[in-house]
C-alpha cells in the first residue's frame, strides 16, 4: 500500500476537523486546522468560543489584521492590536488607538506629521485623531470647535465606528451639547439603531429634561441580565453569554406578581426540518411566520399566581384554587385544563384592564426558540443539569441523567435567549390554537390558527413535561389534547398580552 500523499492527508484532516465541529468538540478541531495551517478557520472557531487571544494569534498568522486586532482589543492587548493595525496598512486607525487608549501623545503626531490623506474618510479620521489630542493637552476649545466641524462630514459618511470616535471625544471634552449633536447627525444620516441610541442616552445624563415622553405609571419596564448557555451534542456547555431583557410586574394581590417579558417582534423558520431527529409529521411543512412584539410570562404560571387569581369573580366557569398534584407556591400550576386556562385569562383581563391570553402556537414556538434553530434553545440536546424532564432516555450523545419525578420550581435552570424559564421540560404548556394535523395552510403572521381545526375541542400545547423524554421537549414538538381534559399533572400554561398600554 503506497503511502498518502500530501494532499490526501490534507483533505483528510480537513474532514477529521469538520468531524469534531459536528461533535462539537471545536477546540480539537482548531487544533486539526492549525495543523494543517488554516488560520483562517481556526481562528473563527477560536471566536465562537470567545477565546479571544488563540482567535487573535491565528488570524496573526493568516493575516487578517483587522480581525487580529479586533480580538487583541478584546483581550485588553491594545498595544498589539496597534501593531497589527499598522501591519494591514491601517496607520489611522492605530494612530487612534495610541490617543485614546494608549496616551502615546508623541507617537500619535508622528504617525499624523507622516500620513497623506487620500479618502474623504482618511480626512475624517485625521481631524478626529487630532481633536482627541487636544482635548487630551487641554485645548478643548480647539478639539470642541473641530469636532463641531466634522458634524457634517460625518453626515455624508455614515459608518458607525467614525461616529463612536466622535462620541468618545465628546465625552472627553464632558460635553453633552456635543454629544447630542452627534447623536442628532446619526439620527439623520440614518444610522441603525441610531434613535434608541440616542434616546438611551438622553434620558440617562439629561432625564427628565430631554423632553422624550416616558412610558405611564405601570409601563416602565425592568431590565435584568441573565445567563445564557448553548451545549454540544454530548451535553457539554460550550459557550456561556451574558444577556439582557426587559419585562413588567402585574401585582395580582397579596404581594404575589406576574413577571411579563417583552419579546421583540421577528421573523423564525417555524416547524422542524426534515433531517432533525425523533420528528414528526405534524412539524411539517417549515414556513416562515413574521411575529409582532409582544409579552410573554417569564415563567409557567406559578401555584401561587394561579390562586390569586382564581379567587377573583368568575366569568364563565369556577376554577379549583388548589388543583396541583405536587404543592409549591413557586412550582407551575398543573392538572387545569384548557378552558381552565381560558377562565384564568378572562379573570386577569378583567382584573387588570389588559387583554391577557394564552399565546399562539407560532408565538410560543418564536419565543423558546429565541433565535435559535437546532433542536432545543440550549443547542443540539438538553440535560438534567439543564431541564426537568426524563434524563434517563438520552437524545444525542449526552449522558442519561436522573429522571424527573415532579416538577421544580419555576427558574430552576438557565433561561433562553429571550430571558425566558423552562421553555423545555417541566410542564407542557396549552397554546390558543385548535390542533392541526399539519402546518399545510397555517397562517403566516404568528396570530391563532383559529380556523378548520382536525380535531374537534382539542388544543394545542408545547414544551414537554418533568415525565417527558427528550424528543417531547424539543422547540418544535407538539400535540392536541381535549380542551376539558387537565392531563394528569404534566400541563400547565403561561400567560401573553400585547404592546400597547402597559
Amino acid at each position: 500500500m503506497s503511502p498518502m500523499s500530501n494532499q490526501e492527508s490534507y483533505q483528510l484532516l480537513q474532514k477529521a476537523a469538520q468531524c469534531y465541529v459536528k461533535a462539537g468538540w471545536l477546540t480539537e478541531a482548531c487544533r486539526v486546522w492549525v495543523q494543517i495551517g488554516d488560520y483562517q478557520q481556526a481562528a473563527q472557531s477560536y471566536e465562537q468560543q470567545e477565546n479571544w487571544a488563540e482567535a487573535a494569534q491565528c488570524y496573526r498568522q493568516a493575516q487578517n489584521w483587522n480581525k487580529a486586532a479586533n480580538c487583541y482589543l478584546k483581550e485588553g492587548e491594545a498595544e498589539i492590536a496597534a501593531e497589527c493595525l499598522l501591519s494591514g496598512g491601517e496607520t489611522l486607525k492605530a494612530a487612534w488607538i495610541w490617543i485614546s487608549q494608549l496616551k502615546q501623545m508623541y507617537r500619535t503626531r508622528e504617525a499624523l506629521s507622516n500620513f497623506e490623506a487620500e479618502t474623504e474618510r482618511e480626512e475624517i479620521e485625521i481631524e478626529l485623531i487630532t481633536a482627541h489630542c487636544e482635548a487630551s493637552t487641554g485645548k478643548k476649545r480647539e478639539s470642541a470647535k473641530r469636532l463641531r466641524e466634522q458634524l457634517e462630514p460625518l453626515l455624508n459618511n455614515p459608518q458607525p465606528d467614525l461616529y463612536e470616535w466622535a462620541i468618545t471625544i465628546a465625552e472627553v471634552l464632558k460635553r453633552p451639547d456635543l454629544i447630542a449633536l452627534i447623536h442628532a447627525t446619526a439620527v439623520r444620516a440614518k444610522l441603525p439603531n441610531a434613535v434608541e441610541q440616542w434616546e438611551t442616552w438622553a434620558l440617562d445624563k439629561l432625564g427628565d429634561a430631554t423632553g422624550i415622553p416616558k412610558e405611564e405609571t405601570g409601563g416602565n419596564l425592568i431590565p435584568y441580565e441573565f445567563e445564557v448557555i448553548t451545549v454540544n451534542r454530548r451535553g457539554e456547555i460550550i459557550s456561556k453569554q451574558w444577556q439582557q431583557a426587559r419585562y413588567f410586574v402585574e401585582p395580582l394581590g397579596n404581594g404575589v406578581d406576574l413577571e411579563m417579558v417583552y419579546i421583540p417582534g421577528g421573523k423564525f423558520i417555524m416547524g422542524s426540518p426534515e433531517d432533525e431527529k425523533d420528528r414528526y409529521d405534524d412539524e411539517s411543512p417549515q414556513h416562515e411566520v413574521e411575529v409582532e412584539p409582544y409579552y410573554l410570562g417569564k415563567f409557567p404560571v406559578t401555584q401561587e399566581q394561579w390562586r390569586e387569581v382564581a379567587l377573583l369573580p368568575q366569568i364563565e366557569r369556577e376554577l379549583n384554587p388548589e388543583p396541583s398534584e405536587f404543592k409549591g407556591e413557586d412550582k407551575p400550576v398543573e392538572q387545569v385544563s384548557w378552558e381552565d386556562a381560558e377562565e384564568f385569562c378572562a379573570r386577569l383581563s378583567k382584573a387588570t384592564g389588559r387583554e391577557y391570553s394564552l399565546p399562539s402556537e407560532a408565538e410560543w414556538e418564536y419565543a423558546c426558540r429565541a433565535g435559535t434553530t437546532t433542536g432545543f434553545h440550549y443547542g443540539e440536546t438538553i440535560t438534567s443539569e439543564i431541564a426537568n424532564y426524563a434524563a434517563n432516555d438520552t437524545y444525542l450523545d449526552e449522558s442519561s441523567g436522573e429522571s424527573g419525578r415532579e416538577t421544580t420550581r419555576v427558574g430552576s435552570f438557565t433561561p433562553n435567549s429571550f430571558g425566558l424559564y423552562d421553555m423545555h421540560g417541566n410542564v407542557d404548556e396549552w397554546c390558543a390554537d385548535p390542533w392541526h394535523d399539519s402546518y399545510e395552510g397555517a397562517p403566516r403572521n404568528g396570530r391563532v390558527w383559529s380556523e378548520n381545526g382536525d380535531e374537534k375541542d382539542s388544543y394545542v400545547a408545547r414544551g414537554g413535561s418533568w415525565y417527558a423524554y427528550p424528543r417531547n421537549c424539543r422547540s418544535a414538538d407538539r400535540f392536541g389534547a381535549l380542551q376539558h381534559d387537565t392531563f394528569y399533572n404534566g400541563v400547565g400554561f403561561r400567560v401573553r398580552c400585547g404592546v400597547g398600554r402597559t
